[in-house]
């Protein structure tokens, strides 16, 4: 009787034991299969046909604007990403940039902006020395953005690939200004060492989500190239300007002999015929000969030396 009682226990047991391990093979196998997914993305730059990134990067969001996932493509045709099957919001964008740096880490904030960068840096001076435009004090003072190209896709459901694999085509659109400054018809321009220059009231950054530029208002220092004895010019990219209010704009140029000059250029980007791609032209500046400018011992820079009768072109 007690055998029969221990064979009854014994065969009980066997089957807690195989109904346990069916429960457990039961939730590998679930967890194995865990819903991920190969998709497509492609890019169609036939809105941008001069444009030259080095790579793509794509932003994933929940619905809620958390974020989910970055992926970078070394192709800027695009490529195949594997995720979670669900909808997303998208943000993408060209990556691999030098001066070009990416925050922000939900959808509605996700932006693209640049670092800092030392107003007179072109020259070898220290910024704390240099007189700037009123009102513009406060401005930081950031690099130019190298050009940028993005957008956005609002919401895409992601399903899982049975047979075809899914996909999705972004339209990048161009996400900064060019703008060019010539400054024309310099007297004395090759008894200078050096000269630079910077521009105020800029955006600090482009948001995606928006399409728009955002941020404080920043200052941006400029890399002047001699073209002759007589010409300066830079060409360079910015993410629009204002991002707050009207401001007025203000070229700063400044010499390695301690010689300044401030010159409103607002009219010229407030009311430029294309708005993408803006010109400012100075024609005639007279630069002071060596010997007739300030000691560059001291720390008091000089506005008044030469007296210069600017044309705005």
């Amino acid at each position: 009787m007690k055998t029969l009682r221990n064979c009854i226990r014994l065969a009980a047991f066997a089957w807690l034991a195989i109904v346990a391990f069916a429960s457990c093979n039961h939730k590998e196998l679930c967890y194995d299969h865990s819903h991920m997914t190969e998709f497509e993305v492609k890019f169609d730059w036939s809105g941008c046909p001069d444009a030259e990134p080095r790579t793509m990067v794509l932003q994933l969001f929940y619905p809620d604007g958390n974020h989910y996932n970055r992926y970078e493509f070394g192709s800027v045709d695009g490529g195949i990403i594997r995720v979670h099957t669900g909808t997303y919001r998208m943000l993408f964008h060209n990556g691999d940039m030098d001066h070009v740096i990416e925050q922000g880490t939900r959808y509605e904030d996700y932006e693209v902006t640049t670092p800092e960068r030392d107003l007179l840096a072109t020259i070898g001076r220290a910024s704390s020395e240099a007189p700037r435009p009123d009102g513009s004090e406060d401005q930081p003072v950031r690099f130019a953005p190298e050009s940028v190209w993005g957008g956005s896709s609002e919401t895409i459901e992601i399903r899982p690939s049975a047979t075809e694999r899914q996909s999705i085509t972004l339209r990048p659109q161009e996400a900064t200004d060019i703008y060019t400054v010539e400054i024309r018809n310099v007297e004395n321009l090759e008894a200078t060492s050096e000269i630079g220059a910077a521009l105020t009231g800029f955006a600090e950054c482009h948001r995606f989500s928006t399409g728009a530029p955002a941020g404080q208002p920043v200052t941006i220092p400029l890399d002047l190239t001699r073209v002759d004895n007589r010409t300066l010019t830079t060409s360079f990219a910015t993410f629009g300007h204002c991002p707050e209010e009207r401001l007025e704009h203000m070229l700063s140029i400044y010499t390695s002999n301690k010689v300044y000059y401030h010159f409103d250029v607002t009219n010229r980007i407030h009311e430029a015929e294309d708005p993408h791609n803006v010109q400012i032209v100075i024609d005639g500046l007279k630069l002071p000969l060596p010997g007739t400018g300030m000691d560059t011992s001291v720390s008091d820079w000089d506005s008044d030396i030469v007296e210069n009768d600017i044309n705005m072109n």
